[in-house]
């Protein structure tokens, strides 16, 4: 049951306390990645996995590496980069929301390439996961996301695609669902929140938003919306409980790798979701992305 994913992680400052940053205000060094997120909560679940990136060769790199090892993340793909250092982020809460500012401009993940996932990285795996992150680092990466893209489909491996439209990494939405619409006719499932699937893809409710997905390849959507659940085969499949929200981000990446793990063990796409959601109420209870992930 092997699955292969890619892309960058970076070093996380998460601070303290809520508000804008200021000077002496304290943060708890972390690290995360849509990917390394999505592979650390499969680990835990007992699921084989791999990650391909590159890493500064630095002490956040180090440090990064070594962690993802010793959840049981599978890093032989990882290369350590002498030229570009690792990129980092910070989270501000506000309100009861949390927002991120990023500083990995020129980073090591940024130099990825098809070179970076050799053929040898697919023996025996089932799924291959990307995200449309990767997509917007730079044209060497999104040319690694279509060419793994394609590799999956010739081996006849599932191919899963989240969405994780950044803004700020995209000159406008148009190019980002651009950018999204070549690998589309390869995906097996997208998975997209209903606010990002509305700037990408426009106004509408989740089946007109599912419609147009599908109509641009994908073969399957599901779209999360919120506290409601998600919306996958014409239906809302609800979270199973109610949580303290102490930080959402990451929660996209856990539900990906809880529906993943269920469809990996070939249930039906509604217990799928449902899987999705007990493995992100996980992730909402803790203010890092990973840490509260179930094993």
């Amino acid at each position: 049951m092997s699955v292969l994913t890619l892309g960058e992680t970076m070093a996380l400052f998460d601070p303290a306390a809520d508000g804008p940053p200021a000077t002496g205000m304290s943060y708890t060094l972390r690290f995360a990645g849509a990917e390394s997120n999505f592979a650390i909560a499969l680990a835990r679940l007992g699921v084989p996995v791999r990650w391909a990136s590159r890493l500064g060769d630095d002490p956040v790199g180090d440090l990064i590496a070594r962690t993802l090892e010793a959840e049981g993340v599978d890093i032989r793909w990882v290369t350590r980069d002498q030229s570009a250092a690792t990129g980092a982020y910070m989270k501000i809460r506000e309100r009861g929301m949390t927002r991120v500012q990023y500083f990995r401009r020129g980073s090591a993940a940024s130099m990825l390439s098809s070179a970076d996932v050799p053929d040898a990285a697919f023996a025996g795996v089932r799924v291959a996961h990307l995200t449309g992150i990767t997509l917007a680092l730079s044209e060497s990466a999104r040319s690694l996301v279509y060419n793994v893209a394609e590799r999956a489909q010739g081996l006849g491996v599932g191919l899963t695609f989240d969405a994780n439209y950044r803004p700020a990494l995209w000159p406008d939405a148009a190019e980002a669902r651009r950018a999204q619409e070549r690998v589309l006719p390869l995906v097996d499932w997208y998975f997209c929140g209903v606010d990002e699937a509305r700037a990408l893809w426009g106004a509408g409710d989740p089946e007109a938003l599912e419609q147009r997905v599908r109509s641009a390849g994908a073969r399957g959507v599901v779209i999360r919306i919120g506290d409601r659940g998600a919306f996958v085969d014409g239906v809302v499949v609800a979270p199973p409980r109610l949580v303290d929200v102490r930080d959402e981000v990451g929660a996209g990446d856990a539900f990906d790798a809880g529906f993943v793990y269920a469809w990996l063990l070939g249930s039906e796409p509604r217990a799928c979701a449902r899987a999705g959601h007990i493995v992100a109420a996980h992730a909402i209870q803790g203010t890092g992305d990973w840490e509260t992930l179930p094993r």
